[in-house]
């Protein structure tokens, strides 16, 4: 599946938050586009938060997920399995410093179902503080 227009997709994504005993749990659904380049996978879509339109595009390479954010939130970050990586974000209130220890990455893409799953599973720390665990997955399908 070569295309860089992409195929539109449904996605949902459902981020789970544990900072100690408080556990908070995002979820938003939204369409995008899923297109494979070179030996990488990507999903595009466009969120709407309480600050302004995101577009977010997900890069995925072997053990490695890219997310780029531009818009309200401008955030560029690598997690890599089993690895501490570093990177900004950026909104009109400020600048952080995000740093994450990435414990687990699983991707899944069935060409059959056209049905596809991300699982990122890290700890994140804005600012030199941690602000807990996050598992974040990510499900989507051909529209």
């Amino acid at each position: 599946m070569e295309k860089t227009n992409g195929t539109p997709i449904y996605l949902k994504q459902v981020t789970d938050i544990r900072d100690g005993l408080r556990k908070e749990t995002v979820v938003f659904e939204t369409n995008g586009l899923y297109y494979v380049k070179g030996s990488a996978v990507y999903l595009t879509f466009e969120e709407n938060q309480e600050v302004g339109k995101v577009k977010t595009v997900v890069k995925i390479k072997d053990r490695e997920v890219m997310v780029l954010r531009s818009g309200a939130i401008h955030m560029r970050h690598v997690f890599r399995e089993r690895d501490e990586t570093t990177g900004s974000y950026q909104t009109s209130f400020g600048s952080w410093t995000m740093k994450t220890k990435t414990d687990h990455i699983e991707f899944r893409y069935n060409e059959k179902t056209k049905k596809g799953q991300l699982f990122l599973s890290y700890i994140l720390e804005m600012q030199h503080e941690q602000v807990g665990r996050h598992t974040m997955t990510i499900t989507f399908r051909e529209a």
